[in-house]
């Protein structure tokens, strides 16, 4: 299947480039993206050196997607595992990295789970309902961001405020009882401007044990979304900042290969209140904020004498500053200073025992310049030292490269990164904790060129990248107690390709080559030496294609196609994934400027996959829905 993937990825993007290219003004997809993610600051993509991939909006609304990790597995160097149909627990691995060393952000605010045993954040319950654009980094950047930004950041912007008054809904329906309902509301009067959005989804679902193996008992998922921002102008250098966001989702799942009935009520809170002030005519720009993340996850089980039942509950205060300066006109300077405090809980009550609390607290600092010292080369490098109460201090160092000669057509990227992960509360305190552990570090290097033809009708891009990661977290046979004992190593290429051959008509490609190899000679509790191994659940390769055709009349169809090769389940490599090829269709149609109605089918061929071991996927699904705007 890899030979078949890649194959077909070369043809495709071959078939691409042959294709007559009408020299016509590009589309707005071609703008150069504006970005935060890399520097913590906007700024254009031409500008950074970093690995970025931004979604927006009428891309979100374009492939009708429900869940994001859906359009996730479709972007280079990403690969999703989920434990069954909607709602069952998911993992976002980029470039290789565990999911625990995947940053997630909600408008700026660390949303990863302080009472998960890695801090991992599980994306079953974020939707696309009112997401505004998703911003994905790929590579480590810790020295902006801290922890768990090793294999990348993922950063979701929710709706934002509009200038004059907006609204929006749209509800569909389909397959195994399907709803979803979602609406939001913007505009601005006078210095204040806000947004509201709503979301609710629900469905019958599939059994998250596989039903193609004999289960029969369906686990439903339910989940409601809020989100909101207010933002008061007092003048043009002062603003006061509010956002807030929630999820509470409730999912039954199975354990395979029990056809069980255990339900998990998942509740998320982000909340983030910001002061903005400008000074020097805005030539210093200052930031002070007060986040908190609240995750509560509680899960019960009918089932006599199950060990299912269980309570987590993790928070996350920060409190930051940060800083801007344009020094000169080739010369930015951002700096800052944060201080967290994450805490959770667990409780097992088929155990009878207390609950058991932890806390830590960690106090980071970090600078970094931008220079531009000739027109389109931006050079930007920083540091960044956490102290954390427990493990000590790291310093994190960080730097990149890039040049455009040709204002955006022709852009020459290079970056070298560092990333480090603090151990997770459950890592140091629990029974099998290690006070002692020390943060998992990386140090990664890639290299790049993006290049736009034809007046911004075709752009390709291709990424080299190598990231070897040390001091990984597992459980060691010999001391029974988690130890610094890991290690792994990931190197690849990521291709992409726009085009847009004819007005209104536009083909995405991508093929991803993530090489992983497991580095640990420590041997596991078989006596297995797993050295050389790849690593579970990350697929070597993978490729999308996506179609879009608009008429001229109203109507629009689309398709997107993906293929993953095979994976393992296990560090052994001893229970294999096989790859699968997914197509899924789309239409719309715009009957007026304020109403479209829309459906899809997804998994046209009713592939039977699994992306964890025994869990499986829905098959063929039929939806239909209608927009309004307003």
């Amino acid at each position: 299947m890899s030979k078949f993937i890649r194959s077909f990825t070369v043809s495709a993007l071959a078939l691409a480039v042959a294709t007559p290219l009408h020299a016509q003004s590009a589309s707005d997809d071609q703008d150069d993206d504006i970005v935060v993610s890399a520097s913590r600051i906007v700024q254009k993509r031409s500008e950074t050196g970093q690995s970025i991939t931004v979604v927006d909006k009428a891309e979100l609304d374009r492939r009708q997607t429900q869940v994001l990790s859906d359009v996730l597995q479709t972007l280079p160097g990403i690969s999703v595992a989920r434990n069954g149909g909607p709602g069952g627990t998911t993992s976002v691995f980029i470039r290789g990295g565990d999911s625990s060393q995947t940053l997630v952000l909600v408008d700026g605010v660390r949303i990863n789970d302080p009472s998960s045993p890695s801090g991992a954040f599980d994306f079953s319950s974020i939707l696309t309902g009112n997401i505004g654009s998703v911003e994905v980094l790929r590579g480590p950047n810790s020295v902006i961001w801290g922890s768990q930004a090793i294999g990348g950041v993922i950063n979701i912007t929710t709706i934002e405020p509009s200038e004059g008054l907006q609204a929006n809904a749209r509800g569909e329906y389909g397959y195994r009882d399907t709803g979803q309902l979602v609406a939001s509301v913007s505009g601005k009067t006078g210095i204040v401007s806000g947004s509201l959005g709503a979301s609710y989804f629900r469905t019958d679902g599939i059994s998250a044990w596989d039903e193609r193996r004999g289960a029969t008992e369906k686990d439903g998922f339910e989940n409601l979304t809020l989100s909101g921002k207010l933002r008061v102008a007092f003048s043009d250098a002062i603003s006061l900042d509010l956002r807030g966001f929630y999820t509470d989702g409730e999912t039954e799942f199975d354990n395979p290969p029990a056809d069980t009935l255990p339900v998990t009520d998942n509740r998320q809170f982000v909340g983030y209140a910001g002061l903005n002030v400008a000074l020097f005519d805005g030539r210093l720009r200052n930031r002070f904020a007060y986040t908190r993340t609240d995750i509560k996850r509680i899960t019960t089980d009918p089932t006599p004498g199950s060990f299912n039942p269980a309570r987590a509950k993790g928070t996350l205060d920060r409190f930051e500053y940060q800083g801007v300066a344009d020094v000169a006109d080739a010369l930015t300077l951002v700096f800052g200073v944060e201080h967290e405090q994450s805490e959770a809980s667990t409780f097992f009550p088929s155990f009878n025992t207390a609950p058991d609390v932890s806390d830590v607290h960690m106090t980071s600092y970090y600078g970094q310049a931008i220079v531009r010292p000739v027109q389109g080369l931006t050079v930007t490098g920083g540091v960044r030292v956490d102290d954390q109460q427990v493990f000590g201090s790291k310093t994190s160092l960080g730097g990149n490269i890039a040049y455009t000669p040709n204002d955006g057509d022709t852009v020459i990227r290079a970056t070298y990164a560092e990333g480090f992960r603090a151990p997770a509360l459950s890592e140091q305190l629990a029974a099998f904790g290690n006070p002692d552990l020390r943060p998992e570090t990386a140090r990664s290097y890639d290299a790049g060129i993006e290049q736009s033809l034809i007046d911004g009708k075709l752009r390709a891009q291709a990424t080299w990248f190598r990231r070897n990661t040390q001091d990984l977290i597992v459980f060691s046979s010999a001391t029974f107690s988690l130890e610094n004992i890991a290690a792994a190593r990931a190197q690849g290429v990521e291709l992409g390709l726009w085009m847009q051959p004819v007005p209104n008509f536009t083909v995405q490609a991508q093929y991803s080559l993530v090489d992983t190899e497991n580095r640990s000679r420590e041997a596991d509790f078989s006596g297995r030496v797993n050295f050389g191994n790849r690593l579970a659940r990350r697929a070597k390769d993978s490729a999308s294609v996506l179609v879009d055709w608009k008429s001229p009349w109203g109507p629009a169809l689309g398709a997107t196609f993906l293929m993953v090769g095979d994976t393992f389940d296990d560090v052994a490599n001893t229970v294999r994934l096989d790859s699968y090829v997914r197509v899924d269709l789309r239409a719309s149609w715009s009957i007026s400027d304020n109403l479209e109605v829309y459906g899809r089918v997804e998994n046209l061929f009713d592939e039977a996959y699994q992306t964890a071991f025994n869990y499986g996927v829905p098959g063929r699904a039929g939806y239909a829905g209608v927009r309004l705007k307003m």
